[in-house]
This record gives structure tokens, sequence and C-alpha cells, in this order.
């Protein structure tokens, strides 16, 4: 072979390697984006789209979550704690997985403080959580050392508290509970232990607890015979707002009932005749200040008789508002007990009445971190 045969063939061959580059450069592209086109349709070829395989997953878990509350009410404990992973909690058999998740995620739906405030998951019954402020920055030159204030150090003890709901049902749900009786149970849990939960941390169920029975939260008292709740001024907002540290305004909530921000539409200026809040053309949500409002169930209402000296309206930031879960849910159900009423004197005998009592039991803590600088509220005067 000559040299110019050499030089021809050689020159072919480069050109065929170019070629067949090209067309599988084409055919590999066009072949990926056809694999992507179809991807949707080829995923989990024997199981199924993986939208019907978590719709398979969460059946299933309400159907272990119907079987577990009929095997608690007809006695076969053993069954329903081996239906559940861990250890059995005091006060109850631990919630299967459904059960539970569906309380976390419905009460931040019904609860205010569980929407806003800080939460905080514990392991165990107690944690120690610090809390830090009041650090300052500074510009530093070259090889010049790093200097700061000292930080305000604090720390918030969550210490974790039952919180239970009773809810009498009739026997026959009980007996043939299926998915439909435990989203029914599961929705009236969360709304009863949200409501709870609201009611310890702006109102406070004992002393120290909460913002209004805090006494390093500041307080604005409405003047001298300013003793009901519509005697309210946008003036007496204004000074609340003062109150409040400027670190903890971003973020901030106006907290009172639906009739006590009526109360406060409902005023107008003496002369123009103007509404001072919200004229009727003007959508929710509403402000005060351009601080946002946000409506309690629990809290004090214009139709309460007393309203001398009561505190009725917070403002404060709940991200400074530690709130300890422990995101475990123990049930029981008694078909014997009598149950009674929150007003005291009502009674449901279950046994007489073919009914059961479904108990659910969380726990949980409520303590507010920075008190004197995100929280204040407001009280009317005593007389």
């Amino acid at each position: 072979m000559n040299e110019d045969q050499k030089l021809v063939e050689e020159i072919v061959g480069k050109a065929a390697d170019k070629a067949a580059s090209i067309v599988s450069e084409k055919l590999t592209a066009e072949l990926v984006e056809k694999v992507k086109a179809e991807l949707p349709l080829r995923k989990d070829i024997f199981n199924g789209s993986d939208e019907e395989a978590k719709e398979k997953t969460i059946k299933e878990a309400q159907e272990k979550a119907a079987t577990y509350l009929k095997h608690l009410y007809n006695g076969d404990f053993a069954q329903a704690k081996a239906m559940t992973v861990g250890t059995a909690a005091d006060g109850g058999y631990l919630a299967p997985d459904y059960f539970a998740s569906e309380i976390i995620r419905l009460q931040p739906q019904y609860g205010v403080v569980r929407r806003n405030a800080r939460i905080v998951t514990v392991t165990g019954k107690n944690m120690e959580f610090p809390t830090a402020g009041a650090v300052t920055a500074y510009r530093v030159g070259e090889t010049v050392a790093i200097t700061s204030s000292k930080a305000t150090i604090g720390q918030v003890t969550l210490s974790l508290k039952k919180v239970a709901c009773l809810i009498p049902t009739s026997n026959e749900l009980l007996a043939d509970a299926n998915v439909a009786v435990v989203d029914l149970l599961t929705q009236l849990a969360a709304e009863a232990l949200a409501k709870y939960e609201d009611e310890w941390g702006i109102a406070g169920k004992g002393a120290g607890e909460g913002i209004f029975q805090n006494t390093n939260v500041p307080t604005v008292t409405l003047g001298s015979g300013e003793t009901d709740y519509v005697d309210i001024h946008p003036d007496d907002l204004l000074d609340a707002l003062s109150k409040l540290d400027e670190s903890a305004l971003a973020g901030a909530k106006w907290y009172m009932s639906f009739s006590v921000f009526n109360a406060l539409r409902k005023q107008k200026a003496s002369t123009s005749g103007d509404y001072f809040l919200q004229n009727p053309a003007q959508g929710m949500p509403a402000t005060i200040w351009n601080v946002p409002v946000e409506f309690v169930a629990t809290m004090p209402k214009t139709s309460v008789v007393s309203q001398a000296g009561t505190a009725f309206i917070a403002l404060g930031n709940l991200n400074y508002m530690m709130f300890g879960d422990g995101r475990q849910y123990s049930v029981d159900i008694s078909r014997e007990a009598t149950v009674t009423d929150t007003d005291g004197s009502t009674e449901i005998k279950l046994f007489e009445q073919d009914m059961s009592a479904v108990r659910v039991i969380e726990r949980v803590d409520i303590q507010i971190a920075e008190p004197t600088k995100a929280f204040v509220y407001i009280v009317t005067a005593a007389s």
C-alpha cells in the first residue's frame, strides 16, 4: 500500500469515527429525553406509581389505627400494644403513628399558641433550653482582637406535664371502628388539646404561667372608671406597643377575642365620625398600628358579666414562648367510668348509656423566655 492509499484510508476512518460520534450523541440525547418523558409511567412498574404507593401506605396506617381502637375497646391490650412501636406511656397505651401524626397535624389549625410559639421537641421528661440576647457586633480591623459585649444568658426549664381529654363515644362506633371514626376522634382530640394550650400559654392555668399570670410581663391598665372591655381606646393599644422591646417587634401580634376586636372596630372619632380602626369596606386580615391581629377563642369576650380588673388583650412575639412537646400520645378506653362535664355537675354515666370514653393524653410544657421585652398585656381598671 502506497502513501496515498494510507492517507485516504486515514481520512475515511476519521470521518467515520466523527460521524458515529455525532449519531451516538444525537441518539443518546433523544433517548434520554424520551426516557425522561416516560419516567412517570415507568416508576415502580410492579407496584404502581409513587402516588399510589403513598395512598396505599396512608390507607394501611388508617386501617391499623382503626384496628388498634377495636383492640382497646375489646380489652385486647396485648394486641393493641403490639401494634405500636415503643413502650406504653404512663396513663394509657402509646397511640399508633397515624393517630398521633394526625393530632400533631391538626393542632396548629385550632391552636394559636401551637401555630406561633417556638416548638421544642423534648426527649425525656425535662430539658434545659438556653436563651440569649443583647449580643453586640463590632467592625474589626486587620490583626485586631475581636471583642464583644457579654451576652445576656438565660435558661428555661421545660418539664413535660400531662394534658388529657375525654371523648364520650357510643359503643357501636368503637366496636365497628373504621377510618372515619379514627379521623373524628383525632379531630376532636386535636381541637380540645389545642384549646387548653391556648388557655395555658396566654391566660395561664396557674400562678406564674402564661402571659397574663407572669409577674414580669409589663402591663397597661385602662383609666379610672374604665372597667369594661369596650372602654379601651386606640391610645391604650399604642401605649402597649411602646412597652414592647424593638427586638421583638418583628413577629409580634395582638391576641384577643373576636368580640373585643369588634368593640374596637365600633369606635369612631367624635369630630369626623370616621372609624378609628377599620372601615367596613376594608378586608381581613386586620392590623392595629401595623401589627397583625389573631383571634383567640379562649380569651375574654365582651359578653362576660364581670370585667373589672381583668386582663383581656395580649401583645407579644410568641417566638419567645417555648413550647416543649414530647410528641407522643397515649390512648385508652373506659366502658364503666362516669365522666363529669366541665360545669362540674353534669355527668355521663357510660355503662348506663351504653357508651365509652376515649382518653387521649399528650405531654407538653409552655414557658416564656423573655417576659420583660417580648410580651405586654392590657387590663381593665379595677374600679
